[in-house]
């Protein structure tokens, strides 16, 4: 009975490390406080309506470093911390074209770590209300962004959203 337990306790983590997140609500969700929530304004100004911009969401490994050649850190940040660093992820962008400079780091526990050694760019086109997500993809020696259409999440990206916002106040 307890080497099935131990089995089974190893298992879902090497299981969970193999899976894709084509969503945003594929990513680790914030249980109780393992994992962060980040919300990012790439504007300035007051959080406007999420109907008036594009929002980037990503896998929680994937890290966003520069928008248009500006740092991230520059943006302002809502956030709640977990334990680990991966989480629910989103960028708030005005309507156009924007060139995305982006890492990514794996630390969801299981005993190993990963981290990209160099950045990648990407060019993406967002119109108001629309929602890209981007994931991780990588074949073990290379990786890129994997781009999806993350509009099937607006209502749980709105929810994170109004929560954040209600918790930086």
């Amino acid at each position: 009975m307890n080497k099935k337990i131990i089995t089974a306790l190893l298992l879902v983590p090497a299981i969970l490390a193999g899976c894709a997140s084509y969503n945003y609500t594929d990513a680790p969700p914030t249980m109780g406080k393992m994992y962060s929530k980040y919300a990012y304004l790439g504007y300035e100004g007051k959080p406007r309506p999420i109907e008036d911009v594009g929002i980037v969401t990503t896998d929680g490994l994937i890290k966003i470093r520069s928008v248009d050649g500006l740092p991230a850190s520059s943006y302002t940040e809502l956030k709640t911390s977990g334990f680990y660093s991966g989480g629910r992820y989103q960028l708030h962008l005005l309507p156009g074209v924007h060139t995305l400079t982006m890492g990514f780091s794996d630390d969801r526990g299981g005993g190993s770590r990963s981290w990209s050694t160099s950045d990648i760019t990407k060019t993406i086109s967002l119109s108001k209300g629309q929602v890209i997500h981007l994931s991780l993809y990588g074949d073990g020696r290379s990786w890129t962004a994997k781009e999806s259409d993350g509009g099937s999440a607006l209502a749980v990206i709105t929810s994170d959203f109004k929560e954040l916002s209600e918790k930086t106040r």
